[in-house]
């Protein structure tokens, strides 16, 4: 009959008469005859296709064992009995296992040199070293507690021969056993001492200290704690010489070595950046004897909770001097958890059938000591309760994503939030190396930012980025600047976020499903329990019950206000579980923000919140198709849009609008989309775009006979031709626009048309007539009580009255008076930009009358509100006025660095008008430095400037200077 032999340590191997088995290259095979042979027992078809295959479905698992047994039948038909619903191996005298031997030869309390050395012999590794299953979760939770049994057999086996030999003076020997020891073990600090005696007694009193420096690196390294007492002493030994080759008597432990205490914490995390006020809190908590006994880390997928529970396990390592235990508590069964635990400590569990009994008797083990329980990944709590110890000196640590779970256990809950911006940045350079990231810096903050600064999706890409090195990370960002793209990008190995994400999704009940996935439609915006309600077609209780349940399964984050938030990651998750649902969501998303904008128009703080979900609202109704409900969310928004300085959105919303009012056929719709899109262009100071708008649309006035539409763009091109000291052209424009507003009896009209002239003159320097004027027009608005217009024309007198004042009419006072109204006014009706424009003529006031602290103080405000809406024309007139006032105050470098800064703005805006006068003024700052040169190039500049514009009063002033 032939001989089956079956190898175990280390890598298996499985033989017949001396010659591997070809139909046993499947490792799931190998897997199954080695199952078999190990337990010695019979086991059913069901439990074993359970065993090998347990992530299939019942009826693949059965599948993949017939499978399996067609191909082994043949070859160990005299070896494997297989009947209908079980299969067992043969233990007979032909069977040759390495673990049967290897258990025979240590089974004796003291036994034989020579079944000492069979056992070292037969222990070429651990039991199934790097034998990893597919699919086979329970297989790896079978192996796991023999690995640990074996392991422990072993080292006591090689220890006992390391001493044997070193009594017998055979050092050569000796010295081999205790290299084996740490090569098993590196950490245990019995063997390091051993071998530092031994190469002591063999001479190499250098390489004894070597091991020494060997031995304190590797404790510090893995333990985080120094040598003990014994090692210590040991060295100094060795250093004063006392021990000296083949001294005599020699003293040696005989003993079974000291069991270390088991340290199971994961090997440490290479590239961990940030949480230190968060870990110190925590380690204070589990080391304190008043602190809960369990202590909890919970927050989303991929946030760092067990990296975090691995660096706070090795910094509380020494408080816990009877060790440190560690499962996953998602992937192991809880017996196979106690029994490997209780394998640690040199017990023996396999024999306890039950879990109660077990996770009682490993209670027992723990009464009286010191030890951290880490708990990984803890889903349930039926499955947890049983690993928890019952002494008051052990501790737990778990991590979890879900708060009402932690709450249950008694815990200290630990939520924990993204990096922060540095630290995610820092992240990046832990991998990269600082230089590779500083070279990009804007595109390395772009990444952190697009991804929320989610740990793993950051460790993720910069592997990614690290393995491409030639790939610059602004490549990166802009592949995940692509939200229906970016999960697919973030997974390396077997790394992915997405499969982070989909443990959660698949923890949900369906109602819950449904309401996370219509969240992902907010894509990481904040949103109100009332949109939700009514986007996912729920009364509003419900609606916020299922948020809470999110919120403590970490899918969601309450914020303040009564609001929430997703992950931006999470929501790109989400998005892909909608199905057929996207369509009707996205629909119910628009309807909800456009009767918001509609109920709203005018309260501008409940608009405030909610602007990027109303921005999002109306692309969604664009992208699908929902014409009118885009040409009603520009009607809504107008006010706001450009009360508000929102300037960009509204360009956006009215290119919607235009092509909306195109699809529904509405010639006044789009001629009027096409006038406010080229409106807000105007504002944002884009003048060759809203001169092409206003063409386009004065042609579709003209087409339907719009004489409204055709005066309004007329005033606003003859505002442009303004702009660019096109002054004739204005004075056309603006007459011609008059004619029409007093054919169709338009008031309002004619006052914008009259403060458009009072500018006009106001630039060609005649302001008494820009004051006359503008105060006509005032009139009017006061009249009909056009509050926009009374601010306008207030800034437009106050700019005046400041030119007659320094001509000789002094009237300060009045335009102090007419600059502090418009203020009052434009914070009334909260006009970002009429209260931008009424900062910059108080600061004017202020500057003329000495008050220069408080003059600088309204203009950087007024610049900060220019800033954030696009008003680039009054920016740069503003800081053209904060470099005079910089002149006044004698401080002419700041006054050229504030000038030179306005240069490229005008420049880009082709307003030739206040090119030539900055030039003018940096003229000036130069000759006030005694820089001459520099400026009469300046003042030569203005020159050019001012002659293609015809600025008579300028280059008056200029020619004595050139």
């Amino acid at each position: 009959m032939s001989r089956l032999e079956i190898t175990t340590f280390g890598v298996p191997h499985i033989k017949i008469d001396g010659r591997p088995i070809e139909q046993l290259s499947s490792r799931k095979a190998q897997a199954l005859l080695i199952y078999l042979a190990v337990t010695r027992q019979q086991h059913s078809r069901q439990a074993l296709a359970g065993l090998l295959w347990g992530e299939m479905t019942e009826t693949k698992a059965r599948r993949n064992l017939r499978v399996t047994l067609t191909r082994m039948r043949e070859p160990l038909e005299n070896h494997l009995i297989i009947r209908r619903r079980s299969l067992l191996v043969e233990d007979a005298n032909e069977l040759w296992l390495d673990v049967n031997e290897f258990e025979t030869c240590l089974a004796p309390a003291n036994p034989t040199l020579e079944q000492l050395q069979r056992a070292a012999a037969l222990y070429k590794g651990h039991f199934l070293d790097d034998f990893v299953l597919r699919d086979a979760p329970l297989f790896e939770e079978w192996i796991r507690p023999l690995q640990e049994r074996y392991r422990q057999m072993a080292m006591e086996a090689i220890y006992r021969l390391a001493t044997y030999h070193t009594e017998q003076k055979q050092y050569s020997t000796a010295i081999t056993y205790a290299n084996r020891l740490l090569l098993l073990e590196p950490w245990m600090e019995e063997a390091h001492r051993q071998l530092m005696l031994l190469l002591a007694l063999s001479g190499k009193r250098s390489a004894a200290l070597t091991q020494y420096e060997s031995c304190c690196e590797m404790l510090l390294e893995e333990l985080g704690v120094e040598p003990a007492a014994a090692t210590v002493a040991l060295y100094e030994q060795i250093l004063r010489e006392e021990i000296q080759p083949d001294a005599q008597p020699i003293s040696v432990e005989t003993s079974t070595p000291v069991r270390a205490a088991p340290v199971q914490i994961p090997a440490a995390v290479k590239h961990f950046v940030g949480r230190s006020t968060e870990a110190a809190d925590i380690e204070k908590a589990l080391c304190a004897a008043d602190s809960l006994p369990v202590q909890a880390l919970v927050g989303m997928g991929g946030i760092g909770k067990s990296s975090l529970a691995i660096q706070l396990a090795r910094a509380v390592q020494k408080a816990f001097p009877d060790g440190v235990l560690w499962a996953n508590a998602a992937s192991s069964e809880p017996m196979a958890i106690l029994e490997s635990w209780a394998a640690a400590y040199g017990y023996d569990f396999t024999r306890i059938a039950d879990l109660e009994s077990m996770a009682a008797a490993f209670r027992g083990v723990l009464a009286e000591k010191q030890v951290l329980i880490v708990l990984d990944d803890v889903t349930s709590v039926s499955r947890i309760r049983p690993l928890l110890p019952g002494g008051d000196q052990c501790r737990v640590l778990l991590t979890t994503r879900d708060q009402d779970l932690a709450r249950a256990l008694n815990a200290q809950v630990w939520p924990l939030r993204e990096l922060s911006p540095e630290n995610g940045r820092l992240l990046l350079s832990a991998i990269l190396g600082q230089n590779r990231v500083s070279a990009e810096a804007d595109a390395a903050d772009e990444i952190c930012a697009l991804l929320q600064n989610l740990p793993l999706a950051l460790e993720i890409t910069a592997q990614r980025l690290k393995s491409r090195p030639r790939r610059q990370l602004a490549e990166m960002a802009q592949r995940l600047r692509d939200e229906t793209q970016r999960l697919s990008l973030l997974k390396i190995s077997d790394r992915e976020v997405r499969i982070s994400f989909s443990v959660s999704w698949e923890a949900l009940d369906a109602e819950r499903r449904r309401v996370f996935a219509l969240i992902g439609l907010f894509n990481g915006r904040s949103f109100t329990a009332e949109a939700m309600a009514h986007i996912a077609d729920m009364a509003q209780y419900p609606a916020e019950d299922r948020l809470f349940d999110l919120v403590n399964l970490s899918l969601l984050r309450e914020e303040e206000g009564r609001r929430y938030r997703q992950h931006p990651l999470l929501a790109d998750f989400a998005r892909e579980q909608l199905g057929e649902d996207e369509g009707e969501g996205y629909g119910r998303f628009a309807s909800y923000y456009l009767h918001f904008a509609q109920q709203n128009q005018h309260d501008y703080d409940a608009l405030r919140p909610e602007w990027d979900n109303l921005v999002a609202a109306m692309a969604a109704a664009h992208a699908h198709q929902l014409w009118q409900t885009v040409i009603d969310f520009a009607d809504a928004l107008h006010d706001a849009w450009f009360t508000r300085g929102r300037f960009s959105q509204a360009r956006i919303g009215y290119k919607w609008a235009k092509l909306a009012a195109a699809e529904i056929k509405s010639p006044k719709q789009h001629a009027d989309s096409c006038f406010y899109w080229g409106l807000a262009c105007l504002e944002q100071s884009h003048y060759e775009e809203a001169i092409s708008l206003f063409n386009q649309c004065l042609a579709e006035y003209q087409r339907i006979e719009d004489l409204a539409g055709m005066a309004k763009v007329q005033a606003n091109l003859a505002r442009i031709a303004l702009n660019q000291a096109r002054y004739n052209d204005a004075a056309e424009l603006f007459a011609f626009s008059k004619l029409i507003k007093e054919e169709i009896k338009d008031q309002t009209g004619i006052a914008e048309i009259m403060k458009g002239e009072a500018r006009l003159a106001y630039r060609l320097g005649d302001y008494a007539k820009a004051y006359e004027v503008g105060c006509n027009a005032l009139s009017i608005y006061e009249t009909v009580d056009d509050k926009l217009g009374i601010i306008q024309t207030l800034g437009l007198l106050v700019n005046s009255l400041i030119e007659l004042h320094r001509r000789g009419d002094d009237r300060l006072a009045l335009a102090r008076s007419y600059s502090i109204r418009a203020l009052s006014l434009a914070e009334m009706v909260q006009d970002q930009g009429e209260l931008a424009v009424a900062r910059y003529g108080l600061s004017r006031v202020l500057t003329l009358s000495g008050q220069y602290a408080a003059a600088e103080e309204e203009a950087n405000q007024s610049l900060l509100l220019l800033e954030k809406m696009g008003d680039r024309r009054t920016q740069a007139a503003v800081l053209m006025h904060l470099s005079e006032s910089y002149f006044y105050q004698k401080n002419y470098h700041a006054a050229l660095k504030t000038a030179y800064t306005a240069n490229p703005i005008v420049s880009e805006l082709n307003a030739k008008d206040l090119e030539a006068v900055n030039w003018w003024n940096i003229g000036h700052f130069h000759n006030a430095l005694a820089e001459h040169d520099q400026a009469k190039a300046a003042w030569s500049c203005s020159l050019q400037v001012a002659q293609e514009i015809n600025d008579q009063a300028l280059l008056q002033r200029l020619r004595p200077l050139l």
